[in-house]
C-alpha cells in the first residue's frame, strides 16, 4: 500500500482502536467475558478461547486483505478473561520501484502473510523474493529484525540482537 494510503488508513485504525477498547473495557462486555469464561472452562484445560476483532482494507487485486488491527478477548481454564493484541509494525519497502507500506509480518507485493523476511526470503504466497523483486526500506536506524537495536549502512550489525543487514535485501534511505 502506499505510504498516504497506508497513513490514512493507520489514522482510521487508531480510531477503530480507541472504539473497540471503549467496547471491551464496557459493563456492556462484561456478557462476552462471562461467556468466554464459560467456555474455557468447560473445555480441556490446554485449550484457550480468542475472540478476535480485525480490521481489515481489501483490495480486489491482492490476493488477501491487509490486517490493520487486530484485538480481542481470550480465555484460559480457571482465569479471568483478558486482552489481545496481534498488530504487526509497518514496514517500508521498496517494490518496482515504488514505496509500499505494510504490517511487517505481510509480503508487500501481495499482502500475504510473510513472517521473518530474514529468514525466509520468499513469499509463500506470489513467491516475491527479498532482495530481487522487493528490499526492505531502511530509512531509519531501527533493526528490521528485532525492532529494538540499531543498524546502519557503516555498521549493518544490530547492536541488540546481532542480526547482520545483507545489503542486497535493503535499500538504505
Amino acid at each position: 500500500m502506499d505510504p498516504t494510503t497506508f497513513k490514512t488508513a493507520a489514522d482510521f485504525a487508531d480510531q477503530v482502536a480507541e472504539a473497540l477498547d471503549e467496547v471491551f473495557e464496557s459493563p456492556a462486555s462484561a456478557k462476552l467475558r462471562d461467556i468466554l469464561a464459560e467456555m474455557a472452562n468447560a473445555l480441556d484445560s490446554r485449550l484457550q478461547v480468542n475472540l478476535t476483532c480485525i480490521l481489515d482494507v481489501f483490495d480486489e487485486q491482492k490476493a488477501s486483505p491487509l490486517p490493520l488491527h487486530s484485538t480481542g478477548l481470550a480465555a484460559s481454564h480457571g482465569q479471568e478473561p483478558y486482552r489481545t493484541w496481534n498488530d504487526s509494525t509497518p514496514q517500508r519497502c521498496l517494490v518496482e520501484g515504488e514505496i509500499q507500506v505494510v504490517p511487517n509480518d505481510r509480503c508487500p507485493r501481495c499482502w500475504g502473510t510473510w513472517d521473518f523476511k530474514l529468514q525466509h526470503r520468499t513469499c509463500q504466497h506470489c513467491h516475491a523474493v527479498l532482495g530481487r523483486d522487493c528490499k526492505l526500506l531502511l530509512d531509519s536506524d531501527v533493526c528490521p529484525f528485532c525492532e529494538k537495536g540499531k543498524v546502519t549502512m557503516a555498521n549493518p550489525n544490530c547492536n541488540r540482537c546481532g542480526v547482520e543487514i545483507d545489503s542486497s535485501i535493503a535499500a538504505w534511505g
